[in-house]
């Protein structure tokens, strides 16, 4: 297993290596920002959410729940496109006085200048290098999802995060769009060397343009609290 682990990352390095050569063989790999995204075996992250359900025919139409989330980057395997990947862990638990509980595995990887999730078959592609101004890209661009045209704000910016002083973060923003009987703006904030601190997902139906007038939808936020690698 160890040897699959050193010839997952070895693979890994490799393809990334390849890949910057051939897209611009002037750019050096640092220039790409691959470790805005890392990954490591035993890598962990940990966060507030925030999970907001609306619905005006529900009993309670403004349906709120905080838990904790843990995610972890496991051992490697071949996914079903043959590329090697890493597992990646989603434990959950209502407060620190409870024990975590897994949830999840899925999958990740970086490859072909992508950074991936894949969700219960749904693959997603949350970043794309380098990560530069005029960089778009489509994160649903391998499943059955309605395309988004992501792009970069905030870049290499120093921000701050649950008492975390961070030199370096980007805001990969994937949707914000405003009619009149619908609200979406989602975007996550990535920290270089750290990876995912912060995510602002809304998805709502409304009533004449008024963001506070939500008839149904959901809202979902993350806010880093802890992580290792």
């Amino acid at each position: 297993m160890k040897r699959l682990r050193f010839l997952g990352t070895s693979i890994g390095l490799m393809m990334l290596l390849v890949a910057c050569t051939k897209d611009n063989p002037n750019v050096s790999l640092a220039d790409y920002h691959y470790d805005y995204f890392p990954v490591k075996l035993g890598a962990y992250w940990m966060y507030d959410v925030v999970e907001i359900s609306h619905d005006q025919n529900a009993a309670i139409e403004h349906d709120t729940i905080s838990y904790q989330l843990k995610t972890e980057i496991g051992d490697t395997l071949i996914d079903n496109e043959g590329r090697i990947t890493n597992r990646f862990y989603r434990y959950k638990r209502n407060t620190s006085f409870d024990s975590w509980v897994l949830t999840d595995v899925w999958t990740t990887i970086l490859v072909d200048n992508r950074a991936e999730l894949v969700d219960e078959n749904i693959r997603k592609v949350v970043l794309r290098f380098p990560i530069k101004a005029n960089m778009v890209w489509n994160p649903n661009q391998f499943n059955f999802l309605a395309s988004q045209q992501a792009y970069y704000e905030d870049i290499h910016n120093p921000n701050s995060v649950s008492g975390f002083s961070l030199d370096s973060t980007v805001k990969a923003l994937s949707v914000k769009e405003l009619s009149l009987v619908s609200y979406a703006h989602q975007y996550e904030v990535y920290a270089k060397k750290i990876g995912l601190v912060r995510k602002y997902y809304k998805d709502l139906k409304i009533s004449n343009f008024d963001t506070l007038n939500i008839l149904s939808g959901k809202e979902l936020y993350y806010t880093l609290t802890d992580y290792s690698h």
